[in-house]
């Protein structure tokens, strides 16, 4: 026998069974809502490296949202975040004025959240020196050059690498694009893969003479790797050295010449070699200075003075 309080307590029970249809019949029990599925935020802006000048601590602005329209919150993590605070707008800055001699390469991750969800992002950082004293209207540090520092051409420098993987090395991707396309006897001819080109028609202004075979063209560094190394380039993060013995983007950097004139100009700076061509004077000392100034590589005294003089005969 039940006592009186089971005896309810089984009514009760029972009705609720019968009011929510779970006495069988066609009736179903309701079912309870699914809550949404939320949308992690995400970055409108994935920048994965970026160059600044050094005593500024302003770094760059990271801009994130968030499809539901939840609040984010920034942080930073990695390597460096010590360094660095981001502001909730994710304006990121140095915690302290920067010194490109005291340390010149940095890596964060970039942590954005709704609570719920997260994204990151790795941003690198580098620092670059500020060269002030101006010279023939461009901004140049002039200090002599660092001949203890030790120089490994393949181990620092190593060339060519193929920087958007199309097979074409970037040593190729000069040639086509130096490429004189105006004689019918002499197209751009690529090997079956499209990877290499065999022949073609080059203008070698260092010498003023015309090159159509591919194996006789060498691609210049108008400012020579040992130069720039012992010029500032010693003290590049890895990464920016392999930047920089593979520069394609900026213009002035790499040049294609024959070997003859790029075996007699070695790593000489304008103290000690100039094109034969007398023509291109100028226009390879305007290159010599463009390239030092945005590289930010230290002219040393005879440079110096040797382009002044040069400039000043050729009437530059």
């Amino acid at each position: 026998m039940f006592d009186n309080f089971t005896h309810y307590k089984y009514l009760f029970l029972s009705f609720l069974l019968v009011a929510c249809g779970g006495g069988g019949g066609s009736s179903s029990t309701p079912e309870m809502p699914s809550s949404s599925k939320n949308n992690a935020p995400f970055f409108i802006n994935t920048i994965s490296e970026i160059e600044i000048d050094e005593l500024q601590t302003e770094v760059v602005t990271i801009e994130a949202d968030d499809a539901d329209g939840d609040i984010i919150r920034y942080s930073l993590s990695g390597d460096d975040p010590s360094y660095f605070s981001i502001s909730s707008n994710g304006e990121i800055a140095f915690n302290e004025i920067p010194s490109y001699q005291v340390k010149n390469e940095f890596s964060i991750t970039i942590e954005v959240t709704d609570n719920i969800d997260s994204a990151s992002h790795q941003l690198k950082i580098y620092l670059l020196r500020v060269c002030n004293e101006l010279f023939l209207g461009y901004k140049v540090c002039l200090e002599e050059e660092n001949l203890a520092i030790t120089y490994d051409r393949q181990t620092d420098y190593p060339t060519w690498q193929d920087w958007d993987g199309d097979c074409q090395n970037n040593r190729h991707e000069v040639l086509i694009n130096e490429h004189i396309d105006d004689d019918q006897n002499h197209p751009l001819v690529l090997s079956s893969d499209n990877c290499y080109v065999n022949s073609g028609k080059w203008y070698d202004p260092y010498d003023n003479i015309y090159f159509y075979n591919s194996s006789e063209v060498q691609i210049d560094h108008v400012v020579a790797l040992y130069e720039a190394h012992k010029s500032g380039a010693w003290y590049f993060p890895a990464a920016r050295k392999l930047k920089f013995a593979n520069n394609i983007d900026f213009d002035d950097l790499l040049i294609a010449v024959g070997g003859s004139s790029n075996s007699k100009k070695s790593s000489f700076d304008p103290a000690s070699w100039m094109p034969s061509n007398i023509n291109y004077s100028c226009e390879y000392l305007r290159k010599w200075l463009n390239i030092k100034a945005e590289f930010r590589l230290s002219i040393d005294e005879d440079e110096k003075i040797a382009i002044e003089s040069l400039y000043e005969t050729n009437k530059c």
